[in-house]
């Protein structure tokens, strides 16, 4: 494999990869003629943000670095030991109670400080995804929501010129991005990998729905950025050999009901088992203080749950599954890569509720019964549909090939060992992912094992080994497949 100095990864948030045509974004879709576009290109479940971050800055899945959701229960935190990992001060709070394991695995950062290279990070998304990525080197980090109290990225962020407003045109916000990965990083000899996390289009899906008016102004106009910004990086010689990534994190499904779980459950049948639980978005954690639950006492919850027609899946904890007909064992969705020092942040259940590929009012495909009650969603994503797990990637640069796409199974979790492969770096035996020799390699077809689990003739997990890497693709009812 071609060795390269410098990496880019530039993400989308939630950028859904069958939206992007000649019409919605025409210079990323001419783009492709020059890399190869991956067309199974995964998120790990649960597909939210913060998940995604952990997963793709450590190669590993979350029941091995312990980000398990964007919304937490841990024991490590106190009474209510709610950890929203949105805030990157929560995050420290964590470090700092658990002598720095907020996350369980090395992150990249760590791994290219110890071969002497710097990872840096330029975003417009939530202070925790960015701080996920430089909590143990936070040198070279630009966002404009903060400076994370570190007195140096004050200085950092005054070479761009004014910082707009946290509050800011989410387009502002990503030009500064954009500008601090040109004019700052990617010309440093030091910097190794520049990550650009922007955080469009998916704060625009989430409030005005797939296909809308304003999501495909929004689309069109960070095409627009990505253009300039490429040009900019031509222009001053940038881009000479620079592998790039251009990624999204997760799709995005219409919801088609409100509804969160703590309400749903308030008709769930009488069982001592639920004072002991926490519902947090779409999982039941246990309380802090509180045993955990016993498989006997789960039972009746488990037969109401599935037979509600809002729920798609209901996985347990790998304890517990053994002794609870119908659930998925959580362990399967992550190919059964668990670390023991993970296993007591997983939930007790989690819900994935029930989708289908029906199209919302302007014929994008995809409908979720959404388990939030904020009904100003207009599109969400963390359920096992394909929808929302599918993401949008393309390489590009040194020893890629061009105007090629691929079909082999891909994910998030494999950023990390691919990107240590092309700069020469060993990865920990821990990283599940593999490297994406396939972009480099047009001989190259890995084997290749569909999955298919039914805990229940109408309940099934479906998914692909590739070598020793494990890709989630649905979890789901007989309902959704009878819809497809």
């Amino acid at each position: 494999m071609l060795r390269v100095q410098r990496v880019l990864l530039l993400v989308l948030d939630g950028l859904r990869p069958d939206l992007v045509t000649p019409e919605t974004m025409p210079f990323l879709f001419s783009l492709e003629q020059q890399g190869m576009r991956l067309r199974h290109y995964s998120a790990a479940y649960p597909p939210h943000t913060r998940v995604q971050v952990a997963t793709m800055c450590t190669g590993t899945y979350p029941g091995q670095h312990g980000i398990i959701s964007n919304v937490m229960v841990l024991e490590d935190l106190g009474e209510d030991g709610l950890l929203d990992t949105s805030d990157y001060r929560q995050l420290k709070a964590l470090d700092d109670l658990t002598q720095g394991q907020a996350l369980l695995q090395l992150p990249l950062a760590d791994l290219l400080a110890a071969h002497g290279k710097r990872l840096a990070v330029a975003a417009t998304g939530s202070t925790g995804s960015t701080w996920i990525w430089v909590r143990t080197q936070p040198y070279r980090v630009v966002n404009p929501r903060s400076t994370f109290g570190i007195a140096d990225l004050v200085s950092l962020r005054e070479k761009l010129g004014e910082v707009p407003e946290p509050n800011a045109d989410s387009l502002e916000l990503a030009r500064y991005a954009l500008a601090a990965a040109r004019d700052l990083f990617l010309p440093d000899p030091e910097i190794a990998v520049t990550v650009v996390w922007l955080n469009e289009p998916d704060a625009t899906y989430h409030f005005t729905g797939l296909g809308s008016p304003e999501s495909l102004t929004i689309q069109r106009a960070l095409d627009a950025l990505l253009e300039r910004f490429f040009s900019d990086l031509v222009n001053r010689g940038l881009l000479d050999d620079l592998l790039v990534f251009v990624l999204s994190d997760h799709g995005h499904s219409t919801p088609h009901r409100h509804h969160s779980l703590r309400e749903l459950l308030r008709e769930a049948p009488t069982t001592p088992a639920l004072k002991h639980l926490v519902p947090a978005a779409d999982f039941l954690f246990r309380r802090p203080g509180e045993p955990f639950p016993k498989p006997t006492d789960l039972h009746s919850l488990i037969d109401w749950l599935l037979e509600q027609p809002w729920v798609g899946a209901v996985l347990a904890h790998p304890e517990l599954a053994p002794d609870l007909p119908g659930t998925l064992d959580m362990g399967l969705v992550w190919g059964n890569r668990l670390e023991p020092a993970a296993l007591h942040r997983l939930p007790a259940l989690a819900v994935s509720p029930s989708w289908d590929s029906k199209p919302n009012a302007n014929g994008i495909p995809g409908s979720v019964a959404a388990l939030t009650d904020q009904v100003a969603l207009r599109s969400t994503h963390g359920a096992g549909s394909p929808f929302d797990l599918r993401a949008y990637a393309l390489l590009l640069g040194p020893g890629i090939q061009s105007g090629v796409s691929s079909a082999i199974p891909a994910g998030v979790v494999d950023i990390v060992p691919t990107i240590a492969a092309t700069l020469g770096l060993d990865t920990p035996p821990s990283v599940a992912g593999r490297v994406l020799s396939e972009a480099f390699d047009p001989g190259r077809q890995p084997a290749l094992q569909r999955k298919v689990v039914r805990p229940r003739p109408d309940r099934y997990l479906r998914g692909t080994q590739v070598e020793n890497t494990f890709y989630l693709d649905e979890l789901s009812s007989a309902q959704a497949d009878e819809d497809e």
